[in-house]
């Protein structure tokens, strides 16, 4: 049977060409660049694998920040807003600023609060940064300007020192959320960051390049106006999945029919074909039939994993999914259940 490091690299096989096409538009930071660029693809493509080894190979020389819309615990309840949004951006600017050292930026900021009026509730302290509490609606426009401003703040006080920053928005199907407040906010965002420099912006979210949320950020009529590079993370191909076994895992031993059904049951998905692939019979000839027969005898494990992959997801995608199970609802339906 194949271990998980037989085949640890299975989430950037063949994914030479994405990496290197996201490390070259992210380099051009330094030449007084700011790219935006989204980045989409099914659930389970290696979308933040692939993230998380760009900001692995390249933090060393740029100051990057990495946030998961989903782990929001207001997103959780069903209430996110457009002030939990900022609250969190913020937040996570000031952990990696912390995390990296910038102390003089976090006095800098301390300053800024103590000096201007920005009428909030109150500073609660975090690991010996502030984070500001908003009171009323009328203070969302100034702290989400100078939130939204941070990351260029970040770069012309510390340009000696990183080439660039870079923020990635993983999961940004969130955003939906936002339900009537969405264009107003990614509007916002646009028309703050639209002249940053030496500033990056990548949006990561689990859905297909057809989905009309795609066309609110990245599409002509958008908010960024159809200048967001749009790259879709796709699943392997079936070529590529019999190459990668072949390299990876050789003792499998498939007839033709039976990779074509492995092909089919695992739809090319990296996670799947691993998954799979670790639990089929070694060093014995697979045709079609013994691949269905390896399939229902693997159906109790596939059933714990799903069990597993079921506690790992939010208590809002757990909602979601409960409620689709009677059948296909319009996104309105689904909001509904979930209040």
């Amino acid at each position: 049977m194949g271990t998980e490091s037989n085949i640890s690299d299975e989430k950037f096989y063949n994914r030479k060409n994405e990496i290197t096409l996201l490390k070259k538009l992210l380099s051009t930071l330094e030449e007084n660049s700011s790219p935006a660029i989204m980045l989409s693809g099914i659930r389970g493509v290696g979308k933040t694998s692939l993230l998380k080894k760009i900001k692995n190979e390249m933090e060393k020389d740029y100051l990057i920040d990495y946030i998961d819309l989903t782990c929001i615990d207001i997103y959780q309840t069903g209430k996110l807003t457009k002030i939990d949004l900022i609250n969190e951006f913020y937040k996570v600017w000031m952990e990696t600023i912390n995390n990296n050292g910038l102390k003089t930026i976090i006095n800098k900021i301390k300053k800024y609060f103590k000096t201007k009026n920005f009428k909030i509730k109150e500073i609660i302290s975090t690991e010996g940064y502030p984070i500001p509490l908003i009171e009323t609606k009328d203070n969302y426009k100034k702290l989400s300007d100078f939130v939204l401003e941070l990351p260029q703040k970040i770069y012309e006080q510390e340009n000696n020192g990183i080439k660039g920053v870079i923020m990635i928005i993983d999961e940004f199907q969130a955003l939906k959320d936002l339900a009537n407040d969405l264009d107003n906010f990614l509007w916002l965002f646009r028309s703050v960051i639209q002249n940053q420099r030496n500033v990056a912006y990548i949006f990561s979210g689990s859905i297909s390049s057809r989905d009309d949320m795609i066309e609110k950020i990245a599409g002509r009529k958008g908010a960024f106006g159809g200048r967001m590079l749009t790259i879709e993370i796709n699943p392997f191909t079936k070529d590529t999945v019999y190459k990668y076994l072949k390299e990876k895992l050789p003792s499998l031993i498939f007839e033709e029919d039976g990779f074509e059904r492995f092909y089919k049951c695992t739809r090319g998905i990296p996670h799947y074909v691993n998954t799979f692939a670790q639990l089929l019979e070694k060093n014995t000839p697979l045709d079609d039939k013994k691949i269905k027969k390896e399939f229902q005898n693997l159906l109790p494990f596939f059933a714990i994993h799903l069990i597993n992959l079921w506690s790992d997801l939010t208590l809002r995608e757990q909602k979601i999914v409960t409620s689709l199970s009677e059948g296909s609802l319009e996104r309105k339906k689904i909001a509904e259940k979930l209040i």
